[in-house]
């Protein structure tokens, strides 16, 4: 039998290893296993990765740990769970541990929706989904990268399922299809769920040009129709945590945001030079909008979505720009087809293999080019250290459960979700306090404290099928913020390296004081940080005063 080279699939395999290579591959280092935390820039991050830690410690999401929860128990486990379970199924079959195991699910399922996403444009057209592949790149560049590195994990993998519902709503005609895309809804509802409300958009533009383009039958419309049905039903028990706890405790308003406050955010000149092809298919594609392809839609309607922050969705509105490069990779392909077309009269698949290379060199950065954006290389960055997780380690697996741990100042304790995996309730210094006491020259018994812990959408108890209770109503404000008494924890954490020294110098002042009761000892000591045990908690500790 005669080899037949296909150049498409040549093509889309070299894709497939630079993708990986250069995007996931580089963010983990080009490892899967690591010795701690890898890749991981802002404490949702850790927000994320403690959350499937103590659901894999717990077997279950029924209530979310106490470490987390600000101290109190049985509260409802009221995040969407479906990103925890992957990552702690994920963890079991793998042994890889809960960091590694979820990042990876993350980023993988970000790079095969990739490729779902051509083979949705390819029903369109493959000269078109060949000649868009290459923008998606940039899923992978600043300032998109930061939906991995800050940890917008729910709302990646939730688009990844967002856009396996377009793949649906492409073969609705199919027997059974309704299987797919309930599959898909439920998916959103559960790892995410504000992308329902994209997804909604994307329904409502779908059905007014199928059924002006002629291309819908009744069959369609049932198949959705169960398809919702079922996708409500698959996630109706979450639904009743998440309008009793999210829907309640973050409720719309309106508001107008065209700068996403203190983040890098993505904007649609982001796109630069790019943006005029971009705009070409999208003048191209309106043109023929009564057969307009699914994909076109989809493109569109992500567009819209992406600025919605200026009638209140604010901070979801930014989130699915970091799959801008993804849904809006068709107008890129089609605008460039479209105006090759004009002066092309056959077009054949190695012009669009050629395209394609042009754009891959200029948007993963082998060239760089003024005016395309392009791919940056991040990798070996974690603000997690060895040291840092070896204590943490130590103190989830050598205390009581029962414990209360202080953590005085720490150059990344300020992305304060990473001490939850100490696993025990803790509270933390502020550092403006720290630096009062330092410039006045204090030793303190009682400093200004703060317990750190996840209160989105509310630390709610359950007291009924459709009762909730906020608990934290019954707590004063000073419990959460306030003057806290540093002798009646029971581990007390120092460190003792920072790139401020005066803080680390005041970190060990204090912890020589404590140390000089008989009654507090070192539990742990390695090169940057100091663990003190408390054997008598309420005891006078330490002897207030100047230095």
């Amino acid at each position: 039998m005669a080899f037949r080279f296909d150049i498409e699939k040549a093509a889309l395999a070299a894709a497939f290893l630079l993708f990986l290579y250069m995007g996931p591959g580089a963010l983990l280092g080009h490892g899967i296993s690591h010795d701690y935390p890898f890749g991981y820039l802002a404490s949702d991050a850790f927000q994320h990765q403690t959350r499937a830690e103590a659901i894999k410690d717990a077997g279950n999401f029924r209530y979310e740990a106490n470490y987390i929860s600000k101290g109190f128990e049985d509260a409802v486990g009221r995040y969407p769970p479906l990103l925890y379970h992957i990552a702690v199924v994920f963890s079991y079959a793998s042994g890889l541990e809960v960091y590694d195991s979820i990042y990876f699910s993350v980023l993988f399922f970000s790079v095969i929706t990739l490729f779902l996403m051509y083979f949705l444009i390819r029903g369109f057209s493959r000269h078109v989904a060949l000649m868009s592949l290459p923008l998606a790149m940039l899923i992978f560049s600043q300032p998109p990268i930061i939906g991995f590195l800050w940890g917008h994990w729910p709302s990646i993998l939730s688009q990844c399922f967002l856009i396996l519902v377009f793949w649906g709503f492409s073969n609705i005609s199919l027997e059974n299809s309704y299987v797919f895309i309930s599959i898909a809804m439920a998916a959103i509802i559960m790892t995410h769920t504000s992308e329902a409300v994209f997804a909604a958009l994307f329904i409502v533009m779908f059905f007014p040009i199928a059924l002006a383009g002629k291309t819908l039958k009744k069959s369609d419309m049932k198949n959705a129709l169960i398809a919702l049905g079922i996708a409500l039903a698959a996630a109706f028990y979450y639904l009743i945590i998440f309008f009793n706890t999210w829907a309640k405790g973050q409720p719309y308003h309106f508001t107008v945001e065209p700068v996403w406050q203190g983040n890098p955010g993505f904007y649609i000149m982001g796109f630069s030079a790019l943006l005029i092809i971009m705009a070409a298919g999208m003048v191209f594609s309106v043109l023929k909008w009564r057969s307009m392809h699914v994909s076109l839609i989809a493109g569109f309607a992500m567009l819209i979505a992406g600025f919605l922050n200026y009638i209140g969705f604010s901070l979801r509105s930014f989130q699915v720009r970091f799959f801008w490069p993804i849904y809006l990779s068709v107008f890129l392909g089609f605008g460039s087809y479209a105006l090759l077309k004009l002066f092309l009269k056959k077009f054949n698949v190695y012009y669009s293999v050629s395209i394609m290379v042009v754009l891959s060199v200029a948007t993963f950065g082998f060239v760089n080019i003024p005016f395309v954006p392009h791919y940056s290389a991040l990798s070996g960055q974690s603000i997690m250290d060895p040291y840092h997780w070896e204590m943490l380690g130590w103190i989830a697996e050598n205390t009581p459960k029962s414990s209360l741990a202080y953590f005085f100042y720490g150059d990344i304790y300020d992305q304060d979700a990473l001490l939850r995996n100490s696993k025990r309730v803790h509270y933390q210094l502020r550092t403006q306090e720290a630096i009062d006491s330092i410039n006045q020259r204090l030793v303190k018994r009682n400093y200004l404290s703060e317990l750190p812990g996840d209160s989105g959408g509310s630390i709610s108890v359950r007291t009924g099928l459709f009762d909730f209770k906020d608990v934290t109503a019954d707590k004063p404000y000073e419990y959460f913020l306030g003057p806290q008494d540093i002798c009646r924890f029971d581990y007390l954490v120092f460190d003792k390296v920072s790139g401020q020294p005066a803080l680390a110098q005041y970190n060990l002042l204090i912890a020589s004081e404590l140390a000089k009761k008989d009654f507090i000892s070192i539990a742990f000591e390695n090169e940057v940080s100091i663990v003190l045990k408390n054997s008598k908690p309420g005891e006078d500790c330490i002897e207030e005063g100047n230095f």
